[in-house]
Formats: structure tokens, sequence, C-alpha cells
């Protein structure tokens, strides 16, 4: 059984310590920080998004600042752009994050959607289930509609529009 130490307490515990972080404290806190588990799948966003694994890790930590998030047409879905490879030139290219609970109403693309899902789960209406780690490609002739258990993160590649309904 854990039991909870009281503010007050702890203030007097702390109180006159000095910490002095090493080199590198505040950078390895904000990487652990921003998108915890998105490392084990990089080199499958390098191969997305055609950028090298450092870039990509550069990429996750600017998107954790918060600043150059913009919203969609969706309610609470938001977009983080960047510039990807010459394999993903005309495309749009970045993160998505879809908010918990949220049902993505069923859609197609005029062309190919590819991504790679960072953290969630997205259970589409046939019942199937994408998950951390999951890279995926659509072309034009899938349509789909899913709802995001937990906050998702995905990774993606969209060449063309968004075609609400049957495709």
């Amino acid at each position: 059984m854990s039991r909870k130490i009281p503010v007050d307490v702890l203030e007097v515990l702390v109180s006159g310590v000095r910490v002095t972080p090493g080199p590198g404290l505040r950078e390895r806190v904000l990487k652990s920080a921003v998108k915890p588990g998105w490392e084990p799948w990089r080199g499958r966003v390098a191969a997305l998004w055609d950028l090298d694994e450092e870039r990509v890790q550069e990429e996750f930590d600017r998107s954790g600042r918060g600043d150059e998030w913009s919203a969609t047409p969706f309610p609470g879905v938001m977009a983080f752009h960047l510039g990807g490879g010459p394999a993903t030139a005309g495309a749009d290219v970045g993160l998505v994050r879809i908010p918990a609970g949220f049902g993505f109403p069923l859609h197609t693309h005029s062309g190919t959607e590819e991504y790679v899902v960072l953290q969630g789960t997205m259970r589409f209406v046939d019942g199937h289930r994408e998950g951390p780690g999951d890279r995926v490609r659509n072309d034009g002739t899938v349509s789909h509609a899913y709802t995001a258990e937990g906050e998702v993160v995905v990774a993606a590649v969209v060449r063309g529009e968004l075609v609400p309904g049957w495709g």
C-alpha cells in the first residue's frame, strides 16, 4: 500500500537541497517527456518521411514544443506539418494528433495515405485495430472510419485530398 506524503512535509524535506544538473539533462528530460514511446518507431518514420533518423528525432523534439501544431477541420484534431525528403515531394507530411474517443468519420483519399501509428490505438468500424508501430498504406480505393482509443498520434504522408464518405 502506498501512502501520499503531504506537500508541506515534502517542502521541509527538500528545502535547502541544491541540485546541479549534469550536462544534457534538460535535453534528456525534454526528449523523454515530449514523446514517450515514439523512439522505437523512428526508423519506420524515417523511411516514411524519407529523412534520416536524426532529423526525425529533431522533428519529434520540435513537435513537443507545441507551438507549431495547427487546427484541422475536425474538432480537437491537430496537425504538425514538416518538410519530408525528396520521395515525399508534393505530399502533406507530418504528425496528426487525434484526441481520445474521437470518431473519425468515414472517408477515403483521392491519392495515397501512408502512416505509422506512434501512440494510441485506432479501432476501425470493421473491428480491426492499428496501434503503435503499425505502418499502413491506403490507396484511394480504401474507405475507412475509426475511433481513437486513447490519444492517437500518427506520422503521415498524404497525397491528394480527404474525400468524405465512400470513395
